[in-house]
């Protein structure tokens, strides 16, 4: 919804980046890391995005798996039981991340975690001068103009296969339910972060917009 009228036509996954669509472009990150094997989970427009990748000739082994209904940023994933036994990663179709997958890949393996959540530094500059007050109002800090930097959910992830039993059949569950699932049982969750410039969102018209500049 956040990308229509474009996406009332076309599904965000064949939305042009350059001279080629969103999904083409994930895709070529990935096979520059020697990947050639996706999952895409399908439900809008479905049958669009199948017809134009089958025609796209891409060296790639594409499967398809999908839901009869959105089941949220993680219901899907149980299609995959029995189908992904190995280490994997997922994408949303809205971003692009610039960055070594094989250096995040090592991250995930040298701390032993069941989920990596690929993160964007995001910093903030604020204009004005800044205070903090303890009570009745005295004085703290005072800070002129601070930047502050937060680490966003860039919207990639690294998973272990074992954590799609953690996934509901047919029910709805963001893959922040999942986080908090695997965290619950003592699993281990990391962070790594990426640079700002590294994190490309082109979920949203302004956005989108500044990336195709």
């Amino acid at each position: 919804k956040r990308m229509r009228p474009h996406t009332l036509t076309v599904p965000k996954p064949l939305i042009p980046i350059g001279d080629k669509t969103i999904i083409e472009q994930i895709f070529e990150r990935f096979y520059h890391h020697g990947c050639n094997s996706f999952y895409i989970s399908v439900n809008y427009k479905a049958e669009l995005i199948e017809y134009y990748l089958a025609n796209q000739n891409l060296p790639y082994q594409i499967n398809y798996i999908k839901e009869e209904k959105p089941t949220g940023t993680a219901g899907s994933l149980s299609l995959l039981k029995d189908k992904i036994n190995d280490t994997f990663f997922v994408s949303n179709c809205d971003i692009i991340i610039d960055q070594d997958y094989s250096e995040i890949l090592e991250y995930h393996y040298d701390n032993k975690n069941d989920i990596t959540i690929i993160a964007a530094l995001k910093n903030y500059s604020i204009p004005y001068g800044t205070i903090e007050t303890s009570e009745n109002g005295r004085l703290e800090n005072l800070s002129e103009k601070p930047e502050l930097t937060f680490k966003i959910n860039s919207g990639m992830y690294i998973l272990e296969p074992s954590v799609l039993d953690d996934i509901p059949k047919k029910e709805f569950f963001h893959i922040t339910h999942l986080i908090e699932k695997v965290q619950l049982r003592g699993g281990n969750v990391g962070v790594y972060p990426v640079s700002e410039k590294s994190w490309k969102d082109i979920g949203e018209w302004d956005e989108y917009l500044k990336n195709i500049e």
